[in-house]
């Protein structure tokens, strides 16, 4: 396709009175704003007073720099671009308009002698100093003298005049207008084309639809795609995106600059595709993903008439980029090909219009379709040619975002400037640095090999890769395995015989008794032919019983099993049969259930037959053997039985002792249910230590009642689940002998930490699956800290890998596997998934493997390992994936909530995210409560839809929440009849008739969204205006609006402003009243032809 060259400068052509009014009184020229403006003007609304949007550049002059002659080519750059006379108003019925002063006068400051050691500061500070788009200028210069002679030559503009082209635009018409002013060199420049005559021209368009098929196109490619990229931050998203930034400059050298041309080139494509595919993959690795959303701006000036345009043409687009069957390169690099070619007759496709046509679920806490950018300009390097000097453009660089995490790179000399720019709410400067190498190592890797498929190239730097590796070796075990934990056992009882061993109820043994009871039982076990390898179940009542029968169990030199009598009958023959039980120990509670399964069977409270003679002491089990057979749910449905051998229970019990400094004066509680894999250490360790320990009855193990028997038995100790924690009345001052409490089996709530904490008390976090034998990693908590699983305990190594067992980045999340000494001998009776879950360990010696956990988790910049939830817990709901304990968090922090749940429940355009809430003192908050609370904390996309109030929570017998027992929630989804309610108070009736005004709709209800009402942030910004035109808008800003998206919320939101507020605060953006019906005769000249004309994409 040609573009014919346009004579833009044509006769009068007739009157048009829509554009190039005069405004009353005044010089200045009024015309309509972009697309691309007006989307910044409501952008700049929302982070008001901050630089995000200034466009600076700066430069070092030496020699003889004339002042004068700068000033009056300052003053000629300002009179040939109008967009540098430009100001901002928003008119009475929302409309936005640009307002051309006649003035040709620059704004320039000159600062003089300026020692050399702060010049750099002063001009830092002056371009991020805001400007006010409604008073102007809009382009400022300051010139400083000094102390060493030579000049610093600052520029900064707003980006409604200036674009980075512009940018480029300026710094040439600046040098020529001086070259004339100091030699008398006349400029050869032609008059460009104003900015407003493209603003009037792409108004035209849009209201003629002329945009239609382009942003069909866009809207056809993004549609289904995620809503957003998912990048590990390092702190959540708050309500309202920040324009607080930061950045991380890096250099790639000229000889990788000539290799990626050369790369690229063999690929029959640019080095700017080239490097969008690296950015892409490198995004890839941060976030998991495949399915990506990237912004690029392109120049917005394919007609070659608007080359020498200075104004804000810039657009952006946003390209899907998919990463699926691992693509190599070469291949990713194709695929980025064809898409921008696809894309490219439809570059002008304004951005906002594609949002509108998308209709996401607008959202403080993101914008919208795109959050991450590429920019590349490799074309030329930004120069000021100040004749007879000589000039070098310095870095500069501003302390704010305009998206989430941005990739700009540009031409630097020979070499290319890449800098990450990032929200400072969302990152750490460290973990960005971090991703510097990250970045670098997978773009030299896939430089070296451009046929490799992506996920074999390294992003992870050889020396962080060792580190990573060695800073997750725990691998010295606890103990040599020598003394197995029954021999332990009866060392104590040989050195502390009356010590108290066990308290149940009224059962009350010392250590000579729990030895003696445990040893004839042992004999009647070996008796029935118990030996090392034999699986004894154990299907006893929560009693004294239950661990007396596994320590028998142990001392007979079998295995023992433990069964839950609750269980259903299939469910306990399916365990029996699949550990390949060989005897049942009961009691009178339970001996019909045993004679059920089919297994022989003895009973532990009857006793032993005086005839039967005594059985000599058979072979000592060695570490090798097995332990115990434990149970743990199944994605199969059927549970799977861990089989753990002595070797890892005896670094158990030692190892817990480290964790938790547990000794014979300490009084333990095992308050979970015996066959979780807790009770296995809560049972164990005390004893080995010479403890006390309290098992309590059914009735004691909840609320109140567990804080009384943790009070009356004066515990020292005592393991909780975090949802039975919860559970917990108020504990301050009223466990004074409590000295440590340790949470896991969920993730731990940071507000539990706050509860619980207390001088003097250790917060605990124990993680650890069972495959690994109950614990692998211990932190302290501290009340205000990020909750994480902490380091190794003893004899325990972790890695964070990703889907191809390489380490991920610090603060990348992957997969948690284990290893080490209390690793499981694998599922009982299960080869296949002990082979799928038990593998290889790449990084330990040879036949070593290590446990594939199904964990997500990160290992952050301290080294300590942060749990980010399993991913059954990952949802995703409207595009948009969440955790769910998220959610669960921040509704626990409501001080009338006691704990909280949170599911996904429905499917299609019927899913919805549901709440389950359990109060204090059995009522919860209102509905409009809870989402008031969260949506102080989280995006409206993670506040429920639907609370559901229930006296507790269902538990599982191990005190965690049993998920699969939530009820269904028995409210239905309404119509949008049903729903309608009529705006009812005087301030709703206004909201709601500024909302039909701007939305152009029959009616709005109390109750009704803005958004789904077909409203968007411009639309929003017209209601804006619309209330502080009827006297209603309280002070409130574009935040309130966003923030308060149906009638109800913000009518109560203004009506609470009203109340503190006398004066409603006059907002940044002006008002002023047009009259008359002068025309700008080249203006309409200009658009007209522009409109008869289609541009050729680059």
């Amino acid at each position: 396709m040609t573009t014919e060259t346009l004579d833009l400068i044509e006769p009068d052509v007739g009157p048009d009175p829509a554009y190039g009014n005069t405004v009353e009184g005044s010089d200045e020229y009024e015309f309509p704003v972009s697309d691309s403006q007006s989307r910044l003007l409501v952008l700049d609304q929302l982070n008001p007073g901050t630089a995000q949007y200034n466009v600076p550049a700066a430069f070092a002059v030496r020699g003889p720099f004339d002042l004068p002659a700068f000033a009056r080519a300052l003053d000629t750059l300002v009179a040939r671009h109008e967009s540098l006379r430009t100001v901002f108003r928003t008119a009475p019925d929302g409309t936005q308009t640009q307002l051309v002063r006649a003035t040709d006068r620059a704004a320039l400051t000159v600062e003089r002698d300026v020692p050399l050691d702060v010049v750099d500061a002063r001009m830092r500070a002056e371009a991020a100093h805001a400007f006010d788009p409604a008073t102007g200028p809009l382009l400022r210069s300051t010139v400083y003298a000094v102390a060493d002679g030579t000049h610093r030559v600052l520029l900064v503009a707003h980006h409604l005049v200036c674009d980075g082209w512009s940018l480029g635009v300026m710094l040439d018409d600046l040098g020529a207008a001086y070259r004339e002013e100091t030699a008398g060199i006349p400029s050869a420049h032609e008059p460009p084309l104003q900015f407003p005559d493209f603003a009037v021209w792409q108004r035209e368009r849009l209201a003629e639809g002329a945009y239609g098929p382009a942003v069909a196109h866009w809207a056809g490619r993004l549609r289904g795609a995620p809503a957003t990229v998912e990048l590990p931050t390092d702190r959540p998203r708050s309500g309202v995106p920040s324009a607080a930034g930061g950045s991380e400059r890096f250099l790639l050298t000229a000889a990788t600059r000539a290799r990626l041309a050369e790369t690229a080139g063999a690929c029959g494509a640019t080095p700017f595709m080239a490097l969008f595919a690296v950015y892409a993959a490198f995004l890839a690795r941060l976030t998991g993903r495949d399915d990506l959303v990237v912004g690029y701006p392109v120049s917005g000036r394919e007609r070659p008439e608007l080359q020498q345009t200075v104004g804000m043409l810039a657009n952006t687009l946003a390209l899907r980029v998919d990463l699926s069957g691992d693509p190599s390169l070469r291949e990713l690099t194709g695929r980025i090909r064809a898409a921008l070619a696809a894309a490219a007759p439809y570059q002008d496709a304004p951005f906002e219009a594609v949002v509108d046509a998308l209709a996401p679920d607008r959202e403080m806490g993101h914008d919208p379709v795109v959050q991450v950018v590429f920019a590349y300009d490799d074309d030329t390097a930004l120069t000021l040619d100040l004749t007879g000097t000589d000039t070098e453009r310095l870095e500069l660089t501003l302390d704010t975002a305009k998206f989430d995490f941005h990739l700009h790179m540009e031409r630097w000399g020979e070499d290319l400037a890449a800098q990450f720019i990032y929200r400072s709410d969302l990152f750490d400067a460290a973990t960005v640095r971090r991703w510097t190498r990250t970045f670098a190592t997978l773009l030299d890797g896939v430089l070296d090999d451009p046929d490799a498929p992506l996920s074999a190239v390294e992003a992870v730097a050889e020396d962080e890769r060792l580190l990573l590796i060695a800073q997750t070796d725990r691998l010295a075990e606890a103990a040599a395995p020598d003394r197995l934990v029954p021999d332990l056992i009866a060392d104590v009882a040989a050195a502390r015989p009356d010590a108290t061993a066990l308290v149940c109820g009224d059962v009350h043994l010392s250590y000579r008794e729990l030895l003696a009871r445990a040893d004839e039982l042992a004999a009647r076990l070996r008796a029935a032919g118990v030996g090392p390898g034999f699986r004894v179940g154990l299907l006893l009542p929560r009693s004294a019983d239950q661990g007396i029968a596994a320590l028998a169990v142990l001392r007979a030199g079998g295995a023992y099993v433990p069964l839950d009598q609750a269980h259903p009958h299939d469910r306990l023959r399916y365990m029996a049969d699949c550990s390949g039980t060989g005897l049942l120990l009961t009691s009178e509670a339970t001996a019909a259930r045993g004679l059920e399964l089919g297994v022989p069977c003895l009973r532990v409270d009857l006793p032993d037959p005086a005839e039967a003679p005594p059985v000599p002491q058979g072979p000592a089990p060695g570490a090798r053997d097995l332990a115990y057979v434990l149970f743990t749910s199944g994605s199969t449905g059927r549970p799977k039985g861990v089989a753990v051998e002595h070797r890892a229970l005896v670094n158990l019990t030692m190892g817990a002792r480290h964790s938790f400094p547990v000794t014979a004066e300490d009084r333990v509680l095992q308050f979970v249910a015996f066959g979780f894999d807790v009770a296995v250490s809560d049972l164990f360790f005390p004893w080995v230590a010479g403890a006390e320990l309290h098992v309590p009855l059914e009735d004691e193990r909840l609320g109140e009642a567990l804080l009384h028997r943790l009070r009356d038995s004066r515990i020292t100790y005592v393991f909780l689940p975090p949802s039975a924690a919860m559970m917990l009345p108020d504990v301050t001052g009223q466990l004074p002998d409590l000295r440590t409490i340790a949470v896991g089996g969920e993730a731990c709530p940071p507000e539990l930490v706050e509860r619980l904490h207390e001088p003097g008390r250790r917060i605990v976090n124990a993680y650890g699956p069972s495959e690994v034998t109950v614990y692998s990693h211990t932190a302290d908590l501290e009340p205000g800290d990020p909750v994480v699983l902490g380091n190794s305990v003893a004899g325990a190594r972790y890695y964070v890998l990703d889907e191809l067992l390489r380490p991920s980045p610090v603060g990348v999340t992957g997969e948690i596997y284990i290893t080490g000494a209390g690793l499981a001998r694998g599922y009982i009776e299960q080869p296949g998934l002990t082979a799928e879950r038990f593998v290889a360990d790449p990084y330990g010696a040879p036949g070593t493997r290590m446990y594939r956990s199904g964990d997500l988790g990160r290992i952050d910049p301290r080294g300590a390992l942060t749990y980010l939830g399993r991913s059954d817990l990952q949802v995703k709901l409207r595009g948009v994936r969440l955790e769910l304990g998220e959610v669960e968090s921040q509704l626990a922090r409501h001080p009338d909530v006691v704990v909280a749940a949170a599911a996904v429940r429905g499917t299609g355009s019927e899913q919805r995210l549901v709440a389950y809430v359990v109060g204090r003192d059995g009522a919860a908050p209102d509905d409009s409560v809870l989402r008031a609370h969260l949506a102080e904390g989280l995006p409206a996309f993670m506040v429920p839809e639907v609370f559901v109030r229930l006296d507790a929570l269902p538990l599982s017998s191990n005190g965690k929440i049993d998920r699969s027992r939530l009820p269904e929630p028995t409210v239905t989804r309404r119509t949008p009849d049903a729903t309608w309610t009529e705006a009812g108070t005087a301030t709703e009736r206004l909201v709601a008739d500024a909302w039909a005004r701007v939305l152009t709709v029959d009616r709005v209800g109390a109750h009704d969204n803005f958004f789904e009402l077909g409203g968007n942030s411009t639309r929003l910004l017209r209601v804006l205006v619309a209330l502080r035109e009827a006297g209603a808008d309280g002070g409130i800003s574009l935040i309130d609006l966003f923030r308060h998206p149906t009638v109800a919320a913000l009518a109560a939101r203004l009506d609470q402003a009203r109340t503190t507020e006398d004066t409603p605060p006059e907002g940044p953006i002006g008002t002023s009243a047009v009259h008359g019906t002068e025309r700008h005769t080249r203006r309409t000249a200009a658009a007209r032809r522009l409109r008869s004309r289609k541009g050729t994409p680059r």
